[in-house]
C-alpha cells in the first residue's frame, strides 16, 4: 500500500508541489502511476504511463474492435464516475487514501498482460529498470511478470539489439 503523507506533513509536501491521483468515485479506487516511481506532477497528466494506464480502463474490452488483448480490467471505469486530484485536496483526499482501493499493483499487472511494450515506451526505460530493480517498492514484479517480461524484451532485444532494451533485459536476468 502506498504510503501518504499525513495532515501535518501536507504543508510540506505542498511546498515541492502537488501530486496527482486518477480516482474513480464510483468502485472507491486510485492509482498514480508516474516514472519517477513516485507521485504524478502536473506536468505529466496526460503524459505518461498512468495515462496510458486510464487509457485502457475507459476502452471497450473488445479485442476485435480495438486490437487489444482482452484483460478483466481493460474497460472497468467505463460508466463510472472518475476524476483527477491534488494531494492538496484536504479532508476529501484524506478519506480517499483512507477509503479507496489503490490499484497501482493490479494496473502494473493489466499493463504486462496486455502490452509490455507500454511499460517500455510510456514510461521510459529508466522507469521500468527501477519498476524491476525496486521489486517489492512500490511495486512488485512476480515471477510470472518477470517471465512475461523477460519473454517480450528478450526477443525484441533479439530481433533489434539497441542499448535501452539491454539495459531492460539486464535488469530482468539480475531479479531471477
Amino acid at each position: 500500500m502506498k504510503k501518504f503523507p499525513s495532515n501535518n506533513k501536507l504543508a510540506a509536501a505542498n511546498q515541492m508541489g502537488v501530486y496527482y491521483y486518477y480516482v474513480n468515485d464510483t468502485k472507491k479506487q486510485f492509482f498514480c502511476i508516474d516514472p519517477s516511481l513516485s507521485d504524478i506532477k502536473s506536468y505529466a497528466l496526460g503524459r505518461n504511463i498512468g495515462s496510458r494506464a486510464l487509457s485502457y480502463l475507459i476502452l471497450e474490452n473488445d479485442p476485435y474492435y480495438t486490437g487489444v488483448e482482452e484483460h478483466p480490467m481493460v474497460g472497468s471505469w467505463i460508466g463510472d464516475r472518475f476524476f483527477v486530484t491534488g494531494d492538496d485536496y484536504g479532508t476529501r483526499f484524506d478519506a480517499i487514501k483512507e477509503e479507496y482501493a489503490d490499484i497501482g499493483q493490479a494496473i502494473v499487472e493489466m499493463l504486462v498482460d496486455i502490452c509490455p511494450f507500454d511499460l517500455f515506451h510510456h514510461g521510459g526505460v529508466d522507469w521500468l529498470v527501477k519498476l524491476i530493480e525496486n521489486n517489492g517498492d512500490p511495486i512488485s514484479i512476480s515471477n510470472e511478470m518477470r517471465k512475461r517480461l523477460s519473454h517480450e524484451f528478450r526477443h525484441d532485444n533479439h530481433l533489434s539489439p539497441n542499448e535501452d532494451m539491454q539495459r531492460v533485459v539486464a535488469a530482468l536476468r539480475k531479479g531471477v
